[in-house]
């Protein structure tokens, strides 16, 4: 199976195509790896950039969907000190978001998909080092390790051929990059957590990167940043169109 990511590193917008290996075709199940890249610009949000998030009506669909409740555990080992007291609520908040359709343009939303936290586990995301999908045990993990240093987070999709998702985990990087979940006063070089896991989130849920920068989707992210946190009007289009 061939899963083609669309990358933005340091801000410039670049293509990969990466080779995945599924579990057996006995098995119909297939598998996709997306990322989202640390972007080395300054964060500073803009009027226009508030009132473009709430016009812009960019999105593009992965090849999958949501089939039921999203159902997922978390496992804190290895979190960065900085956020190792806050990190599930963080989780729990994204993925409360995307599920909602929680925005930042006061749209009401009308979803039909619902996720469920189920508590923590020793299993870890099947994610390697260099960003490989590497199994599918039918539990939808997320956790911390080691990710290609320009990577901030990377969520793998194990779905049927039908488009029916069969898990999905999210590996956050803990060893490359500063986090956040509350912005600390003098920012510098930091990430903010949770608009990162709300754009994971989004992968699990069937949304593809796109290149308007406002949207959550946007395939990276700048240190500092929280705007991301709740779905630009795009996002939110894209999910109408799964679960509308």
């Amino acid at each position: 199976m061939v899963g083609k990511a669309c990358l933005a590193l340091f801000g410039v917008a670049a293509a990969a195509t990466a080779v995945f290996t599924a579990t057996p075709p006995a098995e119909d199940i297939y598998v996709i790896g997306e990322p989202i890249l640390a972007s080395a610009a300054s964060a500073h949000t803009s009027s226009v950039d508030i009132a473009t998030a709430c016009t812009d009506s960019s999105y593009t669909l992965e090849s999958w969907h949501l089939a039921g409740v999203y159902q997922w555990n978390y496992n804190p080992a290895g979190a960065p000190a900085s956020v190792a007291s806050t990190a599930l609520a963080t989780f729990q908040r994204a993925s409360a978001t995307v599920a909602t359709g929680q925005n930042r343009c006061g749209i009401v939303p009308k979803l039909s998909t619902s996720q469920q936290y189920l508590g923590t586990t020793t299993k870890a995301a099947q994610i390697d080092s260099t960003g490989k999908c590497t199994g599918n045990d039918g539990v939808s993990v997320t956790s911390w390790g080691t990710l290609p240093s320009n990577y901030l987070g990377y969520t793998c999709v194990y779905y049927r051929g039908n488009g029916a998702v069969v898990s999905s985990d999210m590996l956050l990087d803990a060893k490359a990059h500063q986090w956040f979940t509350t912005m600390p006063a003098s920012c510098s070089n930091t990430y903010d957590l949770e608009s990162v896991a709300a754009h994971e989130r989004g992968h699990t849920a069937g949304l593809n990167h796109v290149s308007a920068t406002v949207e959550t989707m946007s395939p990276s992210t700048r240190p500092c940043d929280t705007v991301k946190r709740a779905l630009a009007r795009g996002d939110l289009l894209g999910l109408q169109k799964l679960y509308g």
